[in-house]
């Protein structure tokens, strides 16, 4: 099954190395010589450019896989949440900062609730508490541009049940992801994700396949569902796209 998820919901307003904003006004926030890093870039170096595109890439992906639209909505924009990132990197005293209607203010203070523990900010190696704001984009479906056409290929796998060494024989193959008029697309995240008895594991990259992806796929069994999701970008506009596979030996 092929899913289209449009983040014409949530649009970041901002290049991603400006996502995240120092609070210089208040004297007990510390000025950190390294901002948070989301979690799922543990094992990228610390201050790297991968590493802080990867944190980027993984909150741009929280927040459009986490945030409930509101039905109905009549005010399109962008809300703006500050929160703070404490010494232990959870995510508190989020507050709206310029919001839209009562029911977008309180959807994006629920997905920002609903992060898990960042990496701190460090000061001269040691864990600080910073302030952070994050702008979400709300607009209405029927505002949406595209709605089908994206294709994934990968390999030669076809259809949703699929053997698990015919997905061995395939995962270092290139993902491709096409538009409606076969267009290839730029891949700006690649995640794989392995659901077994409602237990959820997952590995992300910058759009190719590492090998910690590699050994997920390793560890998949029969009866497991197996997602492939990628993050595309196509006139200035956010797209998730995703198959799904059932493992079947």
């Amino acid at each position: 099954m092929l899913r289209i998820y449009k983040l014409l919901s949530f649009i970041l307003v901002f290049p991603f190395s400006t996502i995240f904003l120092h609070a210089q006004s208040d004297p007990t926030i510390a000025q950190a010589d390294q901002m948070p890093y989301f979690k799922g870039c543990e094992k990228m170096t610390d201050g790297s450019i991968e590493k802080r595109n990867c944190s980027n890439q993984a909150i741009v992906a929280f927040i459009a896989n986490n945030l409930e639209m509101p039905k109905n909505i009549e005010a399109t924009g962008v809300v703006y949440v500050s929160f703070f990132i404490d010494e232990n990197g959870k995510a508190i005293n989020a507050k709206i900062l310029r919001g839209l209607e009562k029911s977008q203010d309180d959807a994006a203070l629920k997905v920002v609730a609903m992060m898990p523990n960042f990496e701190p900010a460090q000061l001269q190696n040691k864990p600080v508490k910073v302030k952070m704001t994050v702008p979400i984009r709300f607009k209405q479906k029927e505002e949406t541009e595209f709605s089908n056409g994206f294709q994934i290929t990968w390999g030669n796998l076809k259809g949703k049940n699929i053997e698990k060494n015919e997905l061995l024989k395939t995962v270092s193959t290139p993902i491709t992801v096409r538009d409606e008029t076969g267009n290839l697309l730029e891949i700006n995240e690649l995640m794989f994700e392995r659901e077994r008895d409602g237990k959820f594991s997952d590995a992300q990259s910058n759009g190719i396949v590492t090998d910690d992806m590699q050994k997920l796929v390793k560890k998949l069994k029969s009866g497991d569902s197996f997602t492939v999701t990628v993050t595309v970008q196509k006139k200035g506009q956010f797209f998730y796209v995703d198959r799904n596979f059932k493992i079947d030996q």
